[in-house]
């Protein structure tokens, strides 16, 4: 029986982040700060504006990893899965840290 070896991805899986501005955020029409808004909304206000726009300015511009907390938010102003945004970070992680070791 012959063990085929599993190709790695050559390039680098894109951030969730710059998947959340270009497909959706750009595609809906909205700007980052009425994203955060609505955001807020989601928290029920648990957040405070400033503090979500600055998260979620660090995550679309790749300087924050997803969080699941944030996965949730974004899930449910979007109505998608959570998972498929940590999917995406997880994705990212790894190939990360195959670079490191390879």
């Amino acid at each position: 029986m012959a063990i085929y070896k599993k190709k790695r991805p050559i390039r680098k899986p894109s951030h969730p982040g710059e998947i959340l501005k270009s497909l959706w955020l750009d595609e809906l029409g909205h700007s980052q700060s009425t994203f955060a808004d609505l955001l807020v909304d989601a928290s029920k206000g648990a957040v405070k504006k400033s503090t979500m726009q600055t998260k979620l300015n660090e995550v679309i511009s790749g300087k924050r990893a997803m969080s699941a907390d944030f996965a949730v938010l974004i899930s449910k102003v979007l109505k998608t899965e959570p998972k498929m945004w940590m999917n995406l970070q997880v994705q990212l992680d790894i190939w990360e840290a195959e670079e490191k070791v390879a």
